[in-house]
């Protein structure tokens, strides 16, 4: 029991300090992806034939730039305004749920997560990181069995690929 209860801990956090260093990046290629095994913030650039993508791009880069100088108030303004314009996009509601996590609202963080998961579709890795997310949040609010729920669901989209 206490075994575990360690492992859990440690666990945690080596998840807390990885998302502590994330930065929002734009969409990662293929090869990125199989590079970078960490989760972070990942927002992708909407396609530029759709209306509003430069605004959304300007946003995020923004938006990356205040995480980077960790002012996480002003980056979560960014994406939620980003968005007001691109309201389907899983990864902006990825990023703004690991801001939150930086803020220390867990609770906020899960349910972006979630929501995160709602759109982000046959996107493995996405849906990876946002249960990543959600496993962390839940340990820090000390639901350890919604942890290790979450946690499994991770590693089980690690090890096969998909869910």
């Amino acid at each position: 029991m206490i075994r575990n209860r360690l492992s859990l801990h440690l666990l945690v956090f080596a998840a807390v300090m990885v998302l502590a260093g994330c930065a929002v990046l734009e969409e990662p290629s293929e090869e990125a992806e199989a590079r970078e095994a960490e989760p972070r913030e990942e927002p992708a650039p909407a396609p530029a034939e759709e209306p509003g993508a430069a605004a959304v791009e300007r946003l995020m880069s923004e938006a990356r730039d205040a995480s980077d100088d960790g002012d996480h108030e002003r980056a979560g303004a960014l994406l939620e305004r980003a968005l007001r314009i691109a309201p389907e996009s899983a990864v902006l509601w990825h990023n703004l749920a690991i801001v939150r996590y930086r803020e220390g609202n867990h609770d906020q963080a899960e349910q972006l997560a979630q929501r995160s998961l709602s759109h982000a579709g046959g996107n493995t890795e996405l849906r990876r990181r946002n249960w990543e997310i959600i496993a962390v949040s839940r340990h820090m609010r000390d639901d350890d069995d919604g942890a290790a729920a979450a946690r499994s669901r991770a590693d089980g989209l690690q090890e096969v690929g998909g869910e």
